[in-house]
């Protein structure tokens, strides 16, 4: 529970705190709290709450804080807030009105059984008079009085022209913990309960005079001064506990109050604004894409070849061998050199030997060959020669070069990719606030009816 989530919801739902006139959560500091007395008399009393319009006003009186010293007084103060609620088995609150018409306000009463329900008085503020006129006396009321029956059904009592009134509310079921609003007007006084579960307002309007209710100057919890089982608004009839308390000027509808008590029950949260990056699309860039293939051809060189070239031609040489005996007139090969450019050949003529010392001067001396040559029976050494012949061309030495196929772009075009262009964009997320309940949930189910036993398993 907050004062801050009740401050936000009354700025959502009424636009200001104007209206709330005391609140009460009963989660006292020693400085929220005081004690007022004299003499042999004194009472503890709960300091309204800094969020409401008038904090000077409507001070909480704690009757089962009542002692005769102001140190007992205090203690006992102490000791009925310990667990952050007042047990009103132990001493009913009184809150002064202080200006506030009963017939004009509106409050939520958030509030606990203890133990087994038992009939009693919640809010009593229900007084009867005589009063007279013209010496005649007729009876007169101020206030009312919201209670619990003993079969645990919200009741409300009231008095007008047609004498006494008791109104039962037996289709609104009650859990162990409850928050009730209750609203009243010049002619109608609107009792409900809230199902948070649901979301619902069960409310019922009971109609009153006006006249018989604005004159009290109290409101009392846990008591009234006409009630059949009290006499007074210090006597205990409500066995239960109060945990939260909110009083406001001016009739509000249920389903605003239920809206109230949600900031009551609830804590206030507040995320600020948070700074995210994302993407934005500024444009598109179109980019022409062409087809891809074979552009050229890259030769490298994978070796040489050597090659003939122009018409043959015979070439050949002769060198010196050894030497051999030769008789005149015996056969052998004198050899002559042919030089024709670059090309260099020989040619041999073969003739008969001739000795160098003869004189070359010959007489036939018979009639066989040799003899008739007239060649002499002499022999002389000649040199001999080996002969080098061939066929030879000319020749040239060529690179040879392999191909590799070069690819890329043609000047064919295939398509156009479009691409988009973003931009990084900051922004903040808008703040968000609200209240949060937390409460045990079990204590809020309507799942048994609180009076003397238990429910019965169907």
């Amino acid at each position: 529970m907050s004062d801050t989530g009740l401050y936000f919801v009354m700025q959502e739902s009424l636009g200001s705190n104007q209206r709330l006139s005391a609140f009460y959560d009963f989660n006292y500091s020693s400085d929220e709290i005081d004690i007022l007395g004299a003499g042999s008399d004194f009472t503890g009393v709960l300091l309204n709450n800094e969020l409401v319009n008038q904090p000077s006003l409507h001070t909480g009186y704690v009757l089962g804080s009542y002692e005769s010293s102001e140190i007992d007084a205090n203690n006992n103060l102490q000791t009925l807030l310990a667990n952050n609620k007042l047990p009103l088995t132990s001493g009913n609150l009184r809150i002064p009105l202080d200006g506030l018409n009963a017939n004009d306000i509106s409050v939520i009463i958030d509030f606990e059984f203890e133990g087994a329900v038992d009939d009693g008085v919640l809010l009593g503020c229900f007084k009867k008079r005589k009063e007279s006129a013209s010496f005649n006396s007729f009876d007169n009321s101020e206030g009312f009085n919201i209670g619990i029956t003993d079969r645990g059904h919200l009741f409300c009592q009231t008095y007008g022209p047609n004498g006494d009134s008791v109104d039962v509310i037996t289709d609104i079921e009650l859990s162990k913990r409850n928050v009730i609003g209750v609203s009243v007007s010049e002619s109608t006084l609107s009792l409900g309960t809230f199902d948070y579960f649901n979301n619902i307002v069960r409310s019922v309007d009971i109609p009153v005079d006006g006249d018989y209710i604005y004159q009290t100057g109290f409101l009392n919890f846990g008591g009234s001064d006409n009630y059949f089982r009290s006499e007074s608004n210090s006597e205990e009839t409500f066995s239960g506990s109060l945990h939260n308390l909110a009083l406001f000027s001016g009739y509000l509808e249920p389903r605003f109050l239920k809206q109230l008590s949600e900031g009551i029950l609830g804590d206030y949260f507040y995320n600020g604004p948070v700074e995210s990056e994302s993407q934005r699309v500024t444009g598109y860039s179109d980019v022409i894409v062409y087809k891809t293939g074979v552009t050229g051809y890259e030769y490298t060189s994978t070796g040489s070849l050597t090659i003939a070239t122009g018409r043959e031609y015979f070439t050949g040489s002769f060198s010196t061998n050894s030497s051999e005996t030769k008789k005149e007139g015996e056969r052998f090969y004198k050899y002559y050199t042919l030089n024709n450019g670059d090309t260099e050949t020989f040619y041999k003529e073969e003739i008969g030997q001739l000795h160098s010392e003869s004189g070359y001067i010959y007489y036939p001396t018979g009639e066989d060959a040799y003899d008739t040559l007239g060649l002499n029976d002499i022999s002389e050494s000649i040199q001999t020669y080996v002969e080098t012949t061939g066929i030879e061309q000319g020749s040239a030495t060529i690179n040879l070069y392999g191909r590799n196929a070069l690819t890329g772009m043609l000047n064919e075009v295939s398509g156009v990719t479009t691409t988009a262009l973003y931009e990084t964009v900051s922004s903040f997320s808008t703040p968000s606030s609200g209240v949060n309940l937390g409460h045990e949930s079990e204590d809020f189910k309507k799942n048994f009816i609180y009076y003397i036993g238990t429910r019965d398993e169907f």
